[in-house]
């Protein structure tokens, strides 16, 4: 793999616009840093509005001067993790944060022991309109609220940071062994160039690269196991200070999302597990295989799989995005052409892809693009997060500018199911290779995430009511959904430690809203490319509504009501119809 040096720097993101330089890092640190100090002087006193007022514009003129500097140093981190001097910038920041958070515990406590009566005032008050989404949220959840001295301990516990743990343990420190072929050549085999490996025609090197993967993460399966375990005491515990029942409130709560939404995503999932096994038994068919190992689901089916070049990659993804209009479509250019990704894999870099943004500056994507049709997908997928930031911060205040967690993987699955359709319209002779990827993609998104949030769940609860939690139960566990919900698959045991290379299950049960975002995107794209009338109208009011309203309202105004048993048939008629035409291909 390439250093860093020996990247064109056409390929680097340049985030000068964030901190173009060391004195601009300390100037801001030190003006962030003078608002800390003085940031506890509102305490007892935020009952009167203007004091109210003052602080809140206050939080306003941190975000300001924090945020920019925090986010530089944090993904100049991210593309060379043994980058000292950045994880000293990044951990200065982090300190800085959490010195804030401690000095403005008392704002939480003090605001939820406003009367109802005083919340509504505020609620209407043209000063606080920016505001009055917070306040709804305070009146709602004043029952959770934490005492001043609760709040003021619980905001200094950033050192409870399981996540981080594991993340610098799997990117920086684990090692594998490499991957070996049917000829013996050995291959460097990493969580960056594993997805290569599994693409090779070559059964012997997909095997070994596949269970090298899994033997790395089982050698320290004890170690993995405590820290996902204490990941989740620490949540379990803090729901529990908070006065919720049990965690899952907490989750759906802070959504402003239902159970019901989960309900229904299990529900379907399990009623078409039969549908993606015929996928995964036409595959074995087009493979000519007598079996079909997990480990084969990412070698191409067709002779000779397509490479794309980053140029092409970046032609292809504008033209497929025409469809959502040439403002749309002139913002991905933007990106593309002004160095806000970057694109190609190094030494130290951080393996997978993401997409950031701050209020105020233009949003950034880090990726590892490796020439094939999955980096193609990777770039629509950050790029649509990327739009949805654009496009959200543009329209609301900073307030109601955030995208929601429940919300966040719509639109970059919308972009995903769009570039889909398009190749397989403008590339005819790929149509298998680009309907066997999109099959693959529903897979990953809509099964596999679902699979993950039944693990998960199951970890969680066996926390909450005081169950011991150990290695076996937890790699038992998982290797029986695999074998639920895959079926036609041929499963390795070592397939028992995937759960332990797996960052989104320390995101607090993220992970199902992969499935329902893919959900949602089927049936935004389909409407689109349809030119059903008002369908493009709603995506784009969808992408610029931030947090301006609750999550489900913005789904149901935008034609999208994940409470309705129709948009997730939807959405599996359409799979059902692609899964017919791959069996006959």
């Amino acid at each position: 793999m390439k250093k860093r040096s020996e990247i064109e720097e056409k390929y680097k993101w340049d985030l000068s616009f964030l901190c173009k330089d060391d004195a601009e890092f300390e100037k801001r640190f030190s003006a962030a840093s003078k608002i800390v100090e003085k940031s506890d002087r509102f305490k007892g006193k935020l009952k009167d509005k203007k004091v109210l007022k003052e602080r809140l514009d206050e939080e306003e003129e941190f975000c300001k001067e924090f945020y920019p500097i925090l986010y530089f140093a944090s993904h100049m981190t991210d593309v060379d993790l043994k980058d000292t001097k950045m994880q000293n910038y990044e951990e200065r920041c982090n300190i800085l944060l959490r010195n804030y958070d401690i000095k403005t515990a008392y704002q939480g406590p003090e605001m939820a022991h406003f009367s109802n009566a005083y919340l509504d005032e505020l609620i209407v008050d043209p000063t606080f309109k920016d505001y009055d989404n917070m306040f709804k949220a305070i009146k709602r959840n004043k029952k959770h609220a934490l005492s001043h001295e609760l709040s003021k301990a619980v905001s200094g516990m950033d050192f409870l940071d399981f996540h981080n743990t594991f993340s610098q343990f799997s990117d920086a420190g684990l090692k594998f062994e490499d991957a070996v072929d049917s000829k013996g050549k050995k291959y460097e085999l990493n969580e960056g160039t594993r997805m290569k490996l599994l693409e090779s025609k070559d059964e012997a090197l997909r095997k070994s690269a596949y269970l090298n993967i899994f033997k790395g993460y089982g050698q320290f399966i004890e170690f993995l196991t405590e820290n996902y375990k204490n990941n989740i005491k620490a949540t379990v515990y803090f729901n529990k200070l908070h006065k919720y029942k049990c965690y899952f409130d907490s989750i759906f709560d802070g959504l402003n999302a239902s159970y019901k939404v989960y309900e229904l995503l299990i529900k379907k999932v399990h009623e078409n597990i039969p549908l993606i096994n015929r996928f995964f038994n036409a595959r074995k068919k087009k493979l000519g295989m007598s079996k079909l190992h997990s480990y084969d689901l990412y070698v191409p089916v067709a002779k000779s799989a397509k490479k794309f070049s980053y140029s092409e990659a970046c032609e292809l993804v504008k033209n497929a995005m025409s469809v959502l209009g040439e403002e749309y479509v002139e913002e991905l250019n933007n990106a593309m052409t002004s160095r806000r990704i970057d694109v190609m894999p190094n030494e130290n870099k951080r393996s997978g892809a993401y997409e950031t943004a701050t209020y105020g500056y233009p949003p950034i994507v880090l990726m590892n693009f490796d020439e094939t049709l999955n980096s193609v997908s990777t770039l629509a997928h950050e790029l649509g997060h990327a739009m949805h930031s654009y496009l959200a911060c543009n329209a609301q205040p900073r307030q109601k500018s955030g995208t929601p967690i429940f919300l966040a993987e719509i639109a970059s699955t919308t972009n995903e199911a769009l570039l889909s359709q398009y190749l397989l319209k403008t590339l005819p002779k790929e149509r298998l290779y680009i309907l066997d990827d999109f099959l693959v993609g529903v897979q990953s998104t809509i099964f596999r995430q679902t699979m993950f949030s039944e693990f998960e769940k199951y970890a969680i609860e066996q926390v909450e009511k005081d169950i011991p939690l150990d290695k076996d139960k937890l790699n038992g566990k998982y290797f029986d959904l695999c074998k639920k919900y895959m079926p036609a698959l041929t499963l390795p045991a070592e397939l028992k430690y995937e759960w332990a290379r797996i960052p989104h299950f320390f995101y607090n049960f993220y992970v199902y809203k992969y499935a329902t975002g893919m959900i949602c995107a089927l049936n935004y794209s389909s409407r689109i490319l349809a030119g059903e009338k008002g369908a493009l109208e709603d995506y784009m009011k969808f992408l610029s509504s931030g947090s301006s309203k609750d999550n489900l309202t913005i789904l149901k105004e935008t034609g999208c009501d994940l409470e309705d048993e129709k948009t997730y048939d939807n959405a599996f008629a359409l799979i059902k119809a692609f899964v017919a035409e791959y069996e006959q291909l």
